[in-house]
């Protein structure tokens, strides 16, 4: 949707993008075609938070099926009536509480969405819930700083729980960068596509992920404690060490400090 379009509507019928949901509608048709670009063409697809459809729009042109999940009632109503197309599914529901189960066109195959920022890593953890293990490629737009923690896996400030707890199920490719000036309203932030691509194999054993992201979590729960002061709350001093030990990590470094392959070696020491 053109912004002389989306203006046009609010105007007629007085409604205004809420903040607090994170309603910054993309108004560049280039974009909202580069991202449907990635679509395998094959298999269902599910739209997060499609608001005025810009994106709808493209992705229809591609899509076997389309779902798409919005919290807005009155945005759900708008865009049933914009779009008269069999393969379309409505649904009016909270991403992060629906059951994709339940959703017309499940499994699907790709997850695509301008995500609201305040939400991203919620949703983006969901990517590797049981519900969702048929995804092989999800499309996100998010702020570009958190697109730049989900990539970052070589230490630093912006390594952490977020690229750790993806890692091992999805590799991560940039797409695009995206200006402040392709939304309205105009965010305060910058935004990046990224595309993430479900491993053949995960890197980490299903029944040894649950350990992985609590090592994980536990590791990088006070970022300016060494590694051996985040997890002796959790294990006791000596077992702490033990741990440590086996996984070949110096007990004074910091978790930003090691390598993804090291919290392996420690989710597997764990008891």
């Amino acid at each position: 949707m053109l912004l002389t379009d989306l203006r046009r509507y609010l105007s007629r019928t007085g409604f205004y993008p809420n903040r607090n949901l994170g309603q910054n509608f993309l108004i560049n048709p280039s974009i909202a075609s580069k991202i449907a670009a990635e679509i395998p063409g094959q298999g269902g697809v599910l739209e997060i938070g499609p608001g005025f459809g810009s994106l709808t729009e493209k992705l229809l042109m591609r899509s076997e099926s389309l779902s798409v999940v919005e919290i807005s009632g009155r945005m759900a109503s708008f865009l049933q009536r914009r779009f008269s197309d069999e393969r379309l599914s409505v649904i009016r529901a909270d991403f992060l509480k629906v059951d994709p189960s339940e959703l017309p066109g499940y499994p699907f195959m790709t997850v695509v969405g301008n995500l609201p920022y305040y939400i991203s890593s919620s949703i983006l953890f969901r990517m590797i819930e049981p519900g969702f293990r048929h995804v092989q490629k999800a499309v996100l737009m998010l702020q570009r700083e958190v697109a730049i923690r989900l990539s970052t896996l070589d230490g630093g400030k912006d390594y952490g729980k977020l690229s750790l707890q993806i890692w091992p199920i999805f590799t991560i490719e940039d797409l695009i960068d995206v200006s402040a000036e392709d939304f309205y309203p105009v965010p305060r932030v910058l935004s990046r596509v990224v595309v993430l691509n479900r491993r053949s194999k995960p890197l980490i054993p299903e029944e040894m992920y649950g350990r992985f992201r609590r090592i994980v979590k536990v590791s990088f729960a006070m970022r300016r404690k060494t590694i051996f002061n985040n997890l002796k709350p959790l294990f006791g001093k000596d077992l702490t060490l033990e741990i440590l030990e086996m996984s070949d990590v110096d007990p004074s470094l910091r978790a930003e400090q090691l390598p993804p392959e090291r919290f392996i070696r420690m989710a597997e020491a764990m008891p």
